[in-house]
């Protein structure tokens, strides 16, 4: 189980990095994608004004407070992301996609789709969807077990 351990930590570490190169022309990091993308499967979905807010955003990626609302401040300098006041909690706000990063969203999700074609790519159809299988099961575990 150490290895096991040791190899999914690795793989992370080593995508966020492939990631972090695929982004690099885009002007962006691994963590600004990942509130983007979040923001935008919550304006997707209709979501409550309260699952887009920084507090939310930063439970769900598992990031702390202080390092979301500094990536937040960076966005909203890159014009992709702008704030309006909460309206039920006025020490909140509420978090939107600019028109720009509405624009930008297919060309990153290309970029991410890139790195993991490129990861999986030594994978048969077969192990692919064995590979698929199993990564479900591991996070339905942990998900279920509430670890």
């Amino acid at each position: 189980m150490k290895l096991a351990g040791f190899l999914i930590m690795k793989i992370a570490k080593d995508l966020r990095y492939e990631l972090a190169k695929e982004l690099e022309s885009l002007d962006l990091t691994p963590a600004q994608w990942a509130i983007l993308k979040n923001i935008d499967m919550k304006e997707e979905m209709n979501s409550s004004l309260n699952d887009r807010t920084s507090k939310s955003i930063a439970h769900e990626l598992q990031f702390d407070k202080p390092t979301v609302s500094g990536i937040i401040n960076r966005l909203e300098i890159k014009n992709m992301v702008y704030k309006q006041p909460h309206p039920q909690d006025k020490r909140s706000f509420i978090l939107s996609l600019t028109k720009e990063a509405k624009q930008r969203i297919p060309l990153l999700e290309e970029a991410s789709e890139r790195v993991m074609i490129r990861s999986l790519s030594n994978l048969s159809p077969e192990e692919y969807t064995q590979f698929i299988g199993y990564l479900q099961k591991v996070e339905s575990t942990l998900h279920h077990a509430n670890i």
